[in-house]
């Protein structure tokens, strides 16, 4: 019990991954958190607690933890844990059929899928795991994809799918691309936890590839290396002119999860949606957007929808400004849509998206003008289910955020509608 006091003194408020032991030493619960700190002390509170965990912590007479950068580095380090010491109250383990494993096959070109144990079989050249929840599997294997995409279907299809166009996997049923071993073998060494040696070696090879003039290979290197040191670093590894950046997009991303239910990995790139009317003649829409929180205004976009509309009517018209906008994949999608209003503006949007089939990989939220509520719709079975208004401090980073995206966006659309009303004016 003296280590057990000792070590909940000393447990940092960093992400990482916690090991119970009873009093033979033996592991008997395995975990990740993202406070250390905040997720053991939960359990020694004085909160009620239901019986199979008040059972856990009556025997808990040892704590070890290892702190780790980031979350997904402790989801990959957790789940080798739990393979290496099967410990009795990780309850996914109860059952040798439920647990998932994240599995490669052996054809050609190779697939990703996730499976559980008893699928293990013969067509698989390797898998890693177990996961103690389905969404934690998933999570890594969706935020593996936007950085080295790969296929994903049972059987390959006569064209390109949705995820080729989402950039999500390089389509193999056109032509296999060259690369696509190599990038099999880095998905490993990141599933096997190397990430930190892959990351130097795809530093060495940028180098290696701007000495000869090579500038286009040393690019994509070095977009891979930035996201996997992205990927394995908490905020507060971020140099201190990010910190702020980077603890926002944290803390709106624990807001989606929590209301949304939606978990968007990254969110490096926010859209900002508005419609602005100038009588019946003048009705035009605006998307701006925001690239590691701050506005790329090369990527904003203005729709004129005089034609889409028959009269002055906002929440249709938000709607037509993002079908339209999603009918070009071309340019790279959000992972978060800020619409200007409330629930009815809100409706619209989602319908726009939900045509598209995109409502699982982009989150929606809106921003009312008067009382500076944000409102989210939680989305379950393809609609939304539910509302939360959500009101924060002024002093809110998030709000800050989300100020500046729907002010900029209500700029660019009046200076569109006003371009307009001068052109008229003019002839």
């Amino acid at each position: 019990m003296a280590n057990l006091k000792d070590k909940l003194t000393k447990l940092p408020k960093k992400p990482g991954v916690y090991l119970f032991s009873d009093s033979k030493d033996k592991i008997i619960y395995i975990g990740k958190a993202l406070s250390l700190k905040h997720r053991v002390a939960s359990y020694f509170s004085h909160r009620s607690k239901d019986p199979k965990t008040q059972e856990l912590v009556n025997k808990i007479s040892k704590l070890d933890f290892f702190v780790v950068n980031s979350e997904f580095e402790a989801l990959l380090l957790e789940a080798q844990l739990i393979k290496e010491h099967r410990p009795k109250y990780n309850s996914s383990l109860k059952d040798d059929k439920s647990y998932l494993y994240i599995a490669i096959s052996k054809d050609k070109p190779e697939r990703i899928f996730l499976a559980k144990r008893v699928e293990l079989k013969s067509n698989v050249s390797s898998w890693y795991g177990p996961f103690t929840t389905s969404s934690d599997a998933r999570q890594i294997l969706k935020t593996l994809r936007r950085i080295f995409p790969f296929r994903s279907c049972k059987k390959l299809l006569k064209r390109p799918c949705l995820y080729h166009h989402l950039k999500l996997c390089p389509a193999p049923c056109l032509a296999l691309p060259n690369t696509y071993p190599e990038t099999m073998r880095k998905i490993r060494l990141i599933l096997s936890g190397k990430t930190a040696n892959l990351t130097k070696s795809l530093e060495k090879q940028m180098k290696d590839a701007a000495s000869t003039l090579n500038y286009e290979e040393a690019q994509v290197f070095k977009k891979e290396a930035y996201s996997l040191k992205a990927l394995t670093s908490g905020w507060q590894s971020v140099p201190k002119e990010k910190q702020s950046s980077s603890k926002t997009f944290y803390e709106l991303r624990k807001i989606l999860t929590k209301y949304q239910g939606s978990d968007p990995t990254t969110l490096n790139r926010i859209e900002g949606y508005d419609v602005s009317n100038l009588g019946k003649d003048i009705i035009v829409g605006s998307m701006v957007a925001f690239v590691n929180s701050e506005p790329d205004k090369s990527q904003y976009r203005k729709f004129n929808l005089k034609y889409n509309l028959a009269g002055q009517d906002d929440p249709e018209g938000i709607k037509q400004i993002i079908f339209r906008r999603l009918n070009h994949p071309e340019w790279v999608y959000p992972q978060l849509i800020l619409v200007d209003g409330g629930k009815t503006q809100l409706t619209a949007a989602f319908k726009a998206i939900k045509e598209r089939n995109l409502e699982k990989h982009i989150s929606l939220l809106g921003i009312t003008k008067e009382e500076e509520l944000i409102i989210i719709p939680k989305i379950a079975k393809q609609k939304i289910i539910a509302w939360k208004s959500l009101r924060l401090s002024q002093s809110s980073l998030i709000l800050q955020l989300l100020q500046r995206i729907r002010d900029e966006s209500h700029r660019f659309a009046h200076k569109y509608s006003r371009e307009l009303h001068a052109k008229i004016i003019t002839q």
